[in-house]
């Protein structure tokens, strides 16, 4: 789902109808939201939202790579990366399309 397209599924959403949000303004509450969850992920590393997932930093290590026309051996630098535990419940919904 692209973000155009979950913009417009919250508007359709019967909540929001009785909100009566216009389109753009659920945009801009998408976008905040989505702003925050990234400022929030960077400043203290890790970001839980029950019942859906939890996005957390890690640190990677560096990796041994070779320059396919020198063979010449070099190594990259650590670096950081976002992780993914989707909740239980989301692990249950998945294990339930599998079958």
């Amino acid at each position: 789902m692209k973000l155009s397209e979950l913009i417009h599924a919250v508007w359709k959403d019967e909540r929001t109808r009785e909100l009566r949000l216009r389109k753009d303004e659920v945009k801009v509450v998408i976008e905040v939201l989505i702003d925050h969850i990234v400022k929030g992920l960077l400043q203290y590393g890790v970001i839980k939202m029950q019942g859906l997932f939890t996005l957390d930093i890690r640190k990677a290590r560096g990796r041994r790579i070779r320059n396919p026309q020198t063979k010449e051996v070099m190594y990259s630098k650590d670096y950081y990366k976002v992780g993914l535990e989707p909740s239980k419940v989301l692990k249950e919904g998945l294990e339930d399309m599998r079958k």
